[in-house]
């Protein structure tokens, strides 16, 4: 099957199209995360699973310019390099906070104390909504957050296939974050 026809199979809806161009993709896109970013095998299935919705979101739009999974390679480095900028951005942030609880100054030690007190509230809020999912999503989120399992690990758990726990769990993890968002705002609010 060519390029064209696998596009075509896949924006009419043809599942078995969508596993062909996911099984056929996923194990170079997994290698060349783990190349460019490191052996953090969690993290690199988390930018193969972005990079096969930001495809399937935008496929309509592939102008075949250039081969599908030549594509596919460019939007997952595009990922890549986005979760290695985050690293440093995070790497920075943890510097500034180790030099803010290293200083003596007693208001230092207070900012520290307030937004220590602001991240367990907001860790309180995140587990209390994450209660108010359904049972599947606290599933998901219970084996890959908080068991740390890879998605073929909970494919085989829950015998569904990956592409599955990959797309139900971004959909938990972008609903549990709206109802994060919307108490937190909330409480800014109030």
């Amino acid at each position: 099957m060519n390029d064209r026809e696998l596009v075509k199979k896949i924006l009419l809806g043809d599942k078995e199209a969508e596993q062909f161009f996911f099984h056929s993709n996923r194990d170079r896109l997994f290698r060349a995360c783990v190349y460019v970013m490191g052996r953090d095998e969690r993290e690199a299935e988390d930018v193969v699973q972005e990079t096969f919705i930001a495809a399937f979101k935008s496929l309509k739009s592939f102008k075949f310019r250039s081969s599908l999974s030549h594509w596919l390679v460019r939007i997952c480095m595009n990922r890549c390099y986005e979760h290695l900028r985050g690293r440093q951005r995070q790497v920075v942030r943890l510097e500034k906070e180790l030099e803010e609880m290293a200083g003596p100054s007693s208001v230092q030690k207070h900012r520290h104390s307030q937004q220590d007190a602001e991240h367990h509230r907001v860790l309180q809020v995140i587990e209390a909504q994450r209660e108010s999912l359904g049972k599947p999503c606290q599933e998901l989120l219970r084996l890959r957050d908080d068991q740390g399992k890879s998605y073929a690990k909970i494919a085989v758990t829950l015998k569904v296939p990956i592409g599955t726990v990959m797309s139900r769990l971004a959909r938990c993890k972008e609903t549990l974050k709206k109802l994060v968002l919307r108490v937190v705002g909330e409480g800014v609010h109030a």
